[in-house]
């Protein structure tokens, strides 16, 4: 006998209906379910673009403005920095003149230790 013939084989039963109909229903619902996932992420992907868009137009915009954040923090640092330089600079050199006023008026030689303690430096 030859592989094709049916009377080798046995004899497949016919299902049932209802089996029919319960891979029928299984399948329906497999391909719900991949609908519902593709639909997911889709969804997400979408989300995530739409949201990268939207920070690097406000990056971009804000930059293109001449806002940037990186230049105006550094230059309130260098403000900042100038400034209490400078209120440094002005309470050292009213500290070191009512100093050297002090070691002058107690030292009655007039030597030359007091006279080296009234350096006074200005920072640019």
């Amino acid at each position: 006998m030859k592989p094709h013939d049916t009377a080798s084989q046995p004899h497949r039963r016919r299902r049932p209906t209802d089996q029919l109909g319960a891979r029928e229903l299984a399948s329906s619902r497999r391909e719900a379910m991949r609908r519902r996932a593709r639909r997911i992420r889709r969804s997400v992907a979408t989300g995530a673009a739409a949201l990268f868009v939207a920070a690097f137009l406000a990056v971009y915009v804000q930059l293109a403005s001449g806002h940037d954040p990186a230049l105006t923090a550094n230059a309130t640092r260098r403000t900042a920095a100038a400034e209490s330089a400078a209120s440094e600079a002005g309470e050292s050199s009213a500290t070191e003149s009512s100093s050297g006023e002090a070691s002058s008026s107690s030292s009655s030689s007039g030597s030359e230790a007091s006279s080296g303690s009234a350096v006074t430096t200005s920072q640019s």
